[in-house]
């Protein structure tokens, strides 16, 4: 079950594949941006489940401290008693996360903007924004052309016209929350909006995915942003 609410499979083999390949590609995200990885720099799983990532990057950067949030208290429970190096907490639906301002080098969010509501989205990546160092680098993925192949004409408008488009999943209803469900953005609408927070964004496409990555450089924060 708890693989099943990450990636709506039971299937131990995919689990492990997907996660490698993504593990693979935040680090190519990482070398990419010239971002520095120090030993004393800190990453935060945004959304990390069941450690399907998690696991190889803690193998891969076994200098860094790694972090790992999820609203799935089941999961996080998990990921402490099987990969105890990292460090994990139980997160509220809303903002704020229980860290300081600044705290991160590093954030990343898989498969997690391909679910949340635009007002979650915007709540999130004003939170994420603010416990991340100036400079910075926050990678997240979004919905690809490939994800969008089974639309139906009129969501495509919707997409085409507003950016954004949210759709309750027949499959995951009743299991997520209303807000949690299937969300496309397109690369106007995601490059814009980030702005607000980062700069120097990043559209990578995955052309054999259904996700593409996105890459920005937090900026520096105002007062009014401080905590």
């Amino acid at each position: 079950m708890l693989r099943f609410r990450v990636g709506e499979s039971v299937s131990v083999r995919d689990f492990v594949r997907i996660g490698r390949t993504c593990s693979e590609m935040i680090a190519d995200r990482i070398r990419e941006s010239g971002v520095i990885l120090s030993p004393a720099a800190r990453i935060l799983d945004f959304g990390c489940g069941c450690g399907r990532t998690i696991t190889w990057l803690l193998r891969d950067y076994p200098e860094t401290e790694f972090h790992g949030v999820d609203v799935d208290s089941d999961a996080i429970d998990w990921c402490r008693t099987h990969l105890p190096r990292a460090s994990f907490l139980v997160n509220n639906a809303l903002p704020p996360l229980l860290y300081p301002d600044r705290y991160f080098r590093i954030v990343y969010c898989l498969s997690v903007f391909t679910h949340l509501n635009e007002a979650m989205q915007d709540a999130w990546l004003s939170e994420l924004h603010r416990i991340m160092e100036p400079g910075g680098l926050i990678v997240l993925t979004v919905h690809g052309r490939n994800a969008t192949k089974n639309l139906t004409e009129k969501d495509r408008a919707i997409l085409e016209t507003d950016g954004f488009l949210h759709k309750t999943s027949r499959k995951m209803k009743g299991i997520m929350p209303e807000w949690y469900h299937t969300t496309w953005h397109s690369r106007t609408y995601i490059l814009n909006n980030l702005s607000r927070w980062f700069e120097r964004i990043s559209y990578f496409e995955v052309p054999e995915g259904t996700q593409d990555f996105v890459v920005g450089v937090s900026k520096a924060l105002d007062a009014s942003q401080l905590g």
